[in-house]
């Protein structure tokens, strides 16, 4: 079967999709509404309406957060759906980013003493329904310690880091470590889906994997300094396989005796020019994540138009969708907090 035949299904969809993305200036005029009803008003005959309906008044930023990535979901399911078999596998590892993010969500509402309602009121069950484990997220929803999260956790790949990062809140109390080794979960599928990918369409997927895994690996190293967590601690909880990063460079970050030592050997890497030496290593790593995203998106851009009969489609399309959503919560949380439009605006991507 040719590559036009097998990614004749999906390219209508992105298509689809893509016409319903919203211009750069319909996003930028978002920053300009005085209040969250201007701002869903602005967004009636789009793509966003159908969620956007089913949020309860009082309208806030956080009801809408969960609106706009319900649609980036659904949106995201019918592209992997629709992809060719093998491609479809990969990119559905961006589906479980959301799992990911779900059982980060229960393990912060745990710590916080939430009722289930609350739990479940807070869990991406459309991403669960895709994957097939709506079940085991609503027992875990159940668990009223993070012991009994995890036991009703069944799903091998999660095992092994809740327990490594239960042991490390009993020691500490913070549940900072449960997040990492939880995203790492998330990038060792993410290289397994690529190394699952024909030869032939690891190329169109290689800048976004190689640059979403390095970055993973460079902020949790410099994150992992300020938090004081130790050189063996962090060699588990980056990824075996990097990209554009050597083995030493790597072994150089989890060894360095400090931030301020670890942030010079990030800047001497491929990805140096994004570390920049702010007031703090909050905003230093805050904006070297910024930037290494908007990277991506510029990238995505371009790609849209030549990738056209290869996995790089669909993924240009679901990044841009990505993009998008990141840029009406940016809009949505400064409205509601009465930030100027100028720094609504210099938080999205465009």
């Amino acid at each position: 079967m040719s590559q036009v035949t097998r990614y004749a299904p999906v390219l209508p969809k992105i298509g689809s999709e893509k016409s319903k993305l919203l211009d750069e200036e319909k996003i930028k005029s978002l920053a300009e509404n005085k209040n969250l009803a201007a701002l869903t008003a602005q967004l009636r005959e789009t793509s966003y309406q159908t969620q956007i309906a089913k949020v309860a008044l009082p309208l806030t930023s956080r009801k809408l957060e969960r609106a706009f990535n319900e649609n980036l979901i659904e949106s995201h399911v019918k592209i992997v759906k629709n992809s060719p078999v093998k491609s479809s596998i990969f990119l559905s590892v961006y589906v479980l980013r959301f799992e990911v993010e779900n059982l980060k969500t229960l393990i912060k509402a745990i710590n916080g003493e939430l009722g289930i309602e609350e739990k479940l009121g807070r869990i991406y069950f459309s991403a669960e329904d895709f994957l097939k484990r709506r079940i085991m997220l609503e027992e875990a929803s159940k668990a009223s310690t993070l012991k009994q999260l995890l036991n009703s956790i069944k799903t091998p790949m999660y095992v092994s880091a809740l327990s490594r990062g239960l042991q490390t809140y009993e020691e500490n109390g913070s549940t900072s470590a449960l997040d990492i080794l939880l995203d790492k979960v998330f990038f060792d599928n993410l290289q397994d889906a690529y190394e699952s990918l024909p030869r032939k369409e690891k190329s169109h997927a290689y800048f976004y994997v190689a640059t979403e895994n390095d970055t993973f690996t460079l902020l949790t190293a410099l994150r992992g300094k300020t938090l004081n967590y130790d050189a063996n601690w962090l060699r588990g909880a980056v990824p075996p396989i990097n990209f554009q990063l050597t083995s030493e460079t790597v072994e150089a970050l989890l060894m360095a005796p400090d931030f301020e030592s670890a942030l010079k050997v990030a800047s001497e890497t491929f990805y140096g020019k994004f570390f920049i030496k702010a007031p703090s290593p909050e905003d230093t790593l805050a904006a070297a994540e910024k930037a290494i995203k908007k990277a991506v998106f510029q990238h995505a851009k371009t790609a849209t138009i030549g990738e056209i009969f290869n996995v790089g489609a669909p993924l240009a399309f679901m990044t841009l969708k990505e993009a998008e959503v990141h840029n009406l919560i940016a809009a949505s949380a400064g409205v509601e907090g009465a930030v100027s439009v100028e720094n609504i605006q210099s938080q999205m991507m465009l």
